[in-house]
């Protein structure tokens, strides 16, 4: 077909960006996490010894280049996120063209997908060291009978895999009890430390590719005309591959979960089927706590059919009791009473700011607190620095918590029939399955602003959480923003190489302010338009 010739040559051009992105990683001036691939595989330098001879043998003249460097990959992820651009664009350009596409030509760009996938999975050095967090996870688990939640892994600086471990390294690491038992099991049959490696990131890969198929599935039965676009949505996302084909991160398998529970639910033939998608509900929670906002929504859409207000909330109360059961003996071989208690409340860490939206916040209401403890003659006893951070913690989280009770609100009233979805002006017309837009837009909405307002740091691959949705969900303002939300979060380690206090205001401002902006705008221009059709 005429039309997918520039998707292949678009996907042959992200190729050559990822060869690019290998070939700059071991890099000493981009400071990215090194691994065991360099020393056992000297092969996998190639690249970079061809394009930056003597670069990662000696430190000699770097100096002079580091910002070359740093510029070289802020340009491939630019061109990166600009080739994606493109096929989404040209897909949703030839959207009726390309409804139905054969079957070879799927292969094709499947294949397109695991050639990404399989060029990432050889990268020397990583954005992210958290695969060997989720290593070293495993080996407290298998080798040292140690509790994951209470131990750090400073406490066994022997361990021959700690020198891989960065970030991770004096805090404890909380993950779901089920990714723990599986990093425990990948670290069981891993024959030394590439092989291990790529144990968890074969994991990665594999479930990436799966979610490919179950996103083309689900979309075949919730929105057919759009199946193409919304797969390459997901599987061509460059933050996506590199997060989960180049850092190994758990995601993959969490979105693998997700979606096929979504799966089971829009093919969905009766109670059975809908315990099934509770209890993979449960098993998501059990790899990543994240799931929690996602899971009482879907819970609730379950039930808004029920028109009495209070069977709905029993409806919904033993299907959360359903759902959450296996969460239950999954934790309970973890379970060292207060400890575990207190391990996994401080998870979300309430006292730091990193990459937040909200913590630029904080300064200004800390001198502002200041004043007025100045002005009033306090005590010396009362701390306004601590009072300043009190407030605006409880001021975001309480916001929260009003945005998200008001999504159950709209999911209550979300359309249950087809005939309200034709006659509904805001109703995505595509979807065959009514009232699933509103849930989409729910899950966003709520994780989203988690993101903003609760998590007091950010990294990348937290994007994973939201962006998955874009997939689903029709090409609005919305969906553009969650992908304009892709696009910030991974130019985020470029930044972050930069140093300087600057970088701790515009990082944020960046990652989260460049959407925000684009949805304000958007809507601004929508009630302009819809004033004008009024008066007119």
């Amino acid at each position: 077909m005429p039309a997918l010739v520039p998707l292949l040559l678009l996907a042959c051009l992200m190729e050559l960006l990822y060869l690019a992105i290998v070939a700059l990683a071991p890099l000493p001036g981009l400071h990215l996490s090194s691994t065991p691939l360099a020393t056992a595989w000297p092969w996998t330098l190639a690249l970079s010894q061809v394009f930056f001879r003597g670069a990662t043998a000696s430190n000699n003249g770097l100096i002079t280049l580091v910002w070359f460097h740093q510029a070289l990959l802020t340009l491939v992820l630019l061109a990166l996120l600009a080739s994606y651009t493109l096929v989404i664009w040209n897909t949703y350009r030839h959207r009726n063209a390309l409804n139905f596409v054969p079957r070879p030509w799927l292969l094709l760009l499947f294949a397109c997908t695991a050639l990404f996938c399989l060029t990432l999975l050889f990268q020397p050095a990583l954005f992210s060291d958290d695969v060997f967090t989720y290593i070293f996870s495993g080996r407290l688990l298998a080798i040292y009978h140690a509790d994951p939640l209470n131990n750090a892994p400073i406490q066994f600086s022997f361990d021959p895999y700690l020198q891989w471990v960065v970030s991770g390294k004096f805090t404890f690491n909380f993950y779901g009890p089920l990714w723990l038992y599986i990093s425990s099991g990948l670290v069981s049959i891993g024959a030394g430390p590439v092989a291990t490696l790529f144990l968890f990131k074969g994991l990665a890969i594999f479930a990436h590719l799966i979610n490919c198929v179950l996103v083309w599935a689900i979309l075949t039965k919730l929105a057919p005309a759009r199946r193409l676009i919304g797969t390459l949505i997901y599987a061509w996302n460059p933050l996506i591959i590199i997060e989960l084909a180049g850092s190994g991160h758990s995601e993959g398998l969490l979105l693998c979960i997700l979606f096929l529970a979504i799966l089971l639910y829009v093919y969905r033939k009766g109670l059975w089927q809908e315990i099934a998608v509770l209890i993979l509900l449960g098993i998501a929670v059990s790899v990543n706590l994240v799931v929690l906002l996602i899971a009482p929504l879907f819970t609730w859409f379950l039930v808004r059919t029920e028109k009495n207000t209070s069977h709905a909330f029993w409806g919904f109360c033993w299907r959360t009791l359903i759902g959450q059961g296996p969460v239950i003996p999954l934790f309970l071989p973890l379970w060292r009473g207060p400890w575990s208690f207190f391990a996994i409340t401080s998870a979300i860490d309430l006292a730091h700011f990193s990459h937040s939206l909200v913590g630029l916040l904080g300064g200004p209401l800390e001198w502002f607190f200041g004043l007025v403890a100045q002005w009033s003659h306090f005590p010396p006893f009362m701390q306004p620095i601590t009072a300043a951070d009190g407030a605006l913690r409880a001021s975001t989280i309480f916001i929260f918590a009003l945005i998200y009770f008001r999504l159950f609100g709209k999911v209550r009233h979300a359309l249950t029939s087809d005939t309200a979805m034709r006659n509904s002006p805001f109703a995505d017309h595509e979807m065959l399955l009514p009232g699933f837009d509103v849930l989409l837009d729910c899950w966003a909405t709520a994780v989203f602003w988690y993101l903003v307002l609760v998590l007091g740091w950010f990294w990348p691959w937290y994007a994973l959480w939201v962006i998955w949705i874009a997939a689903l969900r029709r090409m609005d303002t919305r969906t553009i923003a969650l992908l304009l939300f892709s696009a910030t979060a991974l130019l985020l380690y470029p930044l972050q190489i930069i140093t300087g206090p600057e970088n701790v205001i515009y990082q944020p401002v960046l990652v989260f302010g460049i959407p925000l902006v684009y949805m304000f705008l958007r809507w601004i221009g929508s009630s302009r338009k819809a004033s004008l059709k009024h008066v007119g």
